[in-house]
């Protein structure tokens, strides 16, 4: 009985100073009493350092003699600490000074927070913080969205699966796995999210997103029907296998065309995917169409225009005539600009490469200003300038600065300028 009350004193002694201390964390391992030892712990946590803390719950923890309760809150305060170790570990740049600091971050400024972890990419520890602290909706989508996409892009299926299974919010799942699928990450990732949506929220789908599933499905199996070193570029239209046709047909891929369309042809039959096979029939004709309407030569329109204005018996240009003044149309203008062009001046230096005009920025020569480039009458740069041009604007070849080939395709003013007699 003395013993026993010597160690009763003791304890109490111990206590006293592990409370009083900033160092008390060590006082609390001689305790005898688990139950005492523990309470003094989750009690004291906040007035020591990280490492101690750690140390001192998981010896808690490992007593056998304290009751379940008490060592469940044992449990959560370590799992809380960790995290907060894990987010210290992976800040680039020191914001806060311990854990304590960080612990108040997370409070007056989570946004901050999560920021620093999603740009570690560390996901994982991002869902164990927000267990911790509450996050407003749209940025719990933002949180798990990016990590869903992380698992499916390095193709960790069964991850991918586990994490929209620990979403409470069927809502939040809905959005999460919408989103990820209109980001068309590869064809894999693009089925799992496609069987996810079909098997746990077809109710909830608007018909388009059906449809756009059902085409996603059709479209894979067209994609697989090209060669494997192309499928890349045109696996983005996988859920829209008509323009994935259109795409094809306007890069002239005959042959990949009558596999694809047979292929569309025999899947098509009884399916709901926002076209028919009417609307590939008449995709078809339009190309067939455009095919068949080859356009004159440049060379052809301008000696035409100009042997038409020889054979009138009076040839005058709109601007002054006999002292008249005559406004010029912006039609005629043009018409002027084609026929008589001023001498053009390229550049002192030849344009690097992402410095040519880009593809999609004109649509018609910027040196004859006549021919509309199509399907049929590709774009060319040239490679002094960086202009586009139409083939019959572009005939010569001349060696260029700093370029590979031996001799590079020019515009025909570019090369009339350096050969000048």
């Amino acid at each position: 009985q003395d013993v026993e009350e010597v160690v009763n004193v003791k304890d109490a002694v111990l206590s006293c100073a592990a409370a009083e201390d900033k160092d008390g964390w060590q006082y609390l391992f001689p305790v005898k009493n688990a139950v005492l030892r523990s309470r003094l712990a989750l009690r004291c946590l906040d007035k020591w350092p990280l490492d101690a803390c750690l140390e001192i719950l998981a010896y808690c923890i490992s007593d056998l003699g304290i009751p379940h309760e008490l060592k469940a809150n044992l449990q959560s305060r370590k799992k809380e600490l960790e995290v907060y170790q894990k987010i210290l570990n992976v800040q680039n740049e020191p914001l806060w000074n311990d854990w304590q600091d960080l612990k108040k971050a997370c409070t007056d400024d989570p946004q901050a927070v999560m920021n620093i972890i999603l740009k570690a990419k560390d996901y994982e520890l991002c869902e164990k913080w927000e267990h911790l602290y509450p996050v407003p909706r749209e940025d719990l989508i933002n949180l798990h969205r990016e990590h869903l996409l992380h698992l499916l892009e390095v193709g960790d299926m069964e991850k991918a699966l586990q994490l929209l299974q620990r979403i409470e919010d069927p809502g939040v799942c809905l959005a999460i796995s919408e989103q990820s699928l209109d980001q068309h990450l590869n064809l894999a990732a693009s089925h799992f999210l496609a069987d996810y949506l079909t098997a746990h929220f077809y109710s909830s789908l608007t018909t388009a997103r059906r449809n756009e599933i059902q085409a996603l499905y059709i479209g894979s199996k067209v994609l697989l029907t090209l060669p494997e070193l192309s499928r890349v570029n045109y696996f983005h239209l996988s859920s829209r296998p008509l323009l994935m046709l259109e795409q094809l047909l306007m890069n002239m891929k005959v042959d990949w065309v009558a596999v694809a369309v047979e292929t569309l042809h025999q899947l098509l039959a009884g399916q709901e995917v926002g076209f028919t096979v009417e609307d590939i029939d008449n995709l078809l004709s339009k190309y067939a169409e455009k095919a068949l309407n080859f356009p004159f030569t440049l060379k052809e329109k301008r000696s035409d225009a100009i042997k038409q204005l020889k054979s009138h018996s009076i040839f005058f240009w709109p601007g002054s005539f006999s002292g008249v003044t005559i406004s010029a149309s912006p039609r005629d203008r043009s018409l002027q600009q084609n026929l008589f062009p001023q001498e053009f001046v390229p550049p002192e230096k030849p344009p690097p490469k992402q410095q040519w005009i880009p593809d999609g920025t004109e649509t018609i020569c910027m040196v004859c200003k006549t021919e509309r480039f199509t399907m049929f009458n590709r774009r060319h740069h040239c490679r002094r300038c960086g202009r586009l041009v139409c083939s019959s604007c572009s005939t010569k070849k001349m060696e260029i600065e700093a370029c590979r080939e031996n001799l590079s395709r020019v515009c025909d003013q570019c090369y009339s300028y350096y050969n000048r007699e």
